[in-house]
């Protein structure tokens, strides 16, 4: 089951916890947060906003997974009560009851969009009231229609607020510049993977959902495509990509590239762009035909936080213009309100609008849908 940035561990974190709430005393607004979706220049500008937010403490967790399992933790939900539908596979989590130890409560937590549904349908979040949240006109459709759901998780315009994302990015092509250059050409679309002259030269993500998709949109199709069986070319295509690719590696699949030892790595926005920045002969871009997008969200626990006026305050803090202009330079995301790419870190390549348009966030499929993407994956 995907699971966007398993291994992400964050860049530049502080100890965040101990830096805004000054020790472990209790706090007015606590959050757990994917470590380093924040940058530092957003961080320190907290405290001024004191007023609104009251002593803010953020609980930094490395990976999407186990901020998911926390808010599992929180409703004390164990695996086998879940729906069927549900990422178990990658999970593994004990109740732990408050007779063992007590459970830490959050008001919010940020959530990857491809979990948000799961939290929706298992009722381990609640929905958000748009009449409070000021700064929800500054969201671009695409992003107010992610959050936007039925009580099923399912993407609905008539349905409730599940949550505030206030990062995204996308899947991408890393490349050496410098080893392309004999060949007369870069990488400007997933077609050029199937290209005989890099023959085991790059690596792909050991993702199922990512690759196959990249393969549909080559074909003209959704990433969210279901009957498989029915495009007669994916299988074939499929196949000749396995001969091409070197490796499948979601973990270290970068220090290669840097070595030489690959020319190309097809990976995260947030793994690539801090490579770029730093290694001046690897470049990046974004595929024609269109991408995988993802989002860090805000949500609330259900249940759990009585502090209602200060989490709106959080968000809309968080979608102001100045906290906006800090994510999208000082992170390897960018906010939501900056869809137009204005303000954002220059090493990032841009995407245009005609691509947005084309690129799609990654949603759950049924379990009938998601067993042919594991079964033509296990065919590879």
């Amino acid at each position: 089951m995907l699971s966007r940035r398993l291994f992400l561990l964050g860049s530049g974190s502080v100890a965040l916890s101990s830096v805004l709430s000054g020790c472990e005393s209790a706090s007015d607004l606590s959050i757990a947060i994917l470590e380093g979706s924040l940058p530092n220049q957003l961080i320190t500008n907290i405290k001024q906003e004191s007023a609104k937010l009251g002593i803010v403490k953020l609980k930094p967790e490395s990976t999407l997974e186990k901020l998911y399992q926390s808010l599992l933790t929180q409703q004390e939900k164990t695996i086998n009560n879940l729906n069927n539908n549900s990422p178990k596979s990658t999970l593994q989590l004990s109740i732990i009851g408050n007779n063992q130890r007590e459970i830490n409560k959050q008001d919010l937590t940020t959530l990857g969009n491809y979990w948000l549904p799961f939290a929706i349908e298992n009722e381990l979040i609640d929905p958000l009231d748009l009449k409070i949240l000021e700064n929800w006109s500054k969201l671009s459709p695409l992003f107010q229609k992610l959050v936007t759901r039925n009580n099923q998780g399912k993407l609905d315009n008539q349905g409730q607020i599940w949550g505030a994302p206030y990062r995204w990015g996308y899947t991408m092509i890393a490349y050496r510049e410098d080893k392309l250059q004999n060949l007369g050409w870069q990488p400007q679309d997933w077609e050029d993977l199937w290209k005989p002259e890099i023959k085991h030269r790059f690596s792909l993500l050991n993702q199922p959902r990512e690759i196959i998709g990249l393969v549909l949109k080559k074909l003209g199709y959704s990433y969210n495509t279901k009957n498989l069986k029915q495009i007669n070319n994916l299988l074939p295509e499929l196949k000749t990509l396995n001969q091409q690719v070197k490796f499948y590696d979601s973990r270290n699949y970068l220090q290669p590239l840097i070595l030489g030892d690959t020319w190309l790595a097809v990976g995260w926005s947030t793994d690539i762009i801090p490579l770029i920045e730093r290694y001046h002969n690897i470049k990046a871009v974004i595929p024609l035909s269109g991408t995988s997008l993802w989002a860090d969200i805000w949500v609330k626990p259900r249940n759990q936080s009585s502090e209602l006026e200060k989490i709106y305050n959080w968000i809309d803090f968080c979608w102001q213009s100045k906290s906006a202009r800090q994510i999208s330079l000082f992170s390897s995301g960018i906010s939501p309100v900056e869809t137009n790419f204005s303000e954002t870190n220059r090493q990032i390549p841009l995407m245009s609008p005609e691509v947005l348009a084309k690129s799609e966030f990654i949603e759950p499929l049924e379990s009938q849908f998601f067993a042919e993407y594991e079964q033509i994956w296990t065919q590879l």
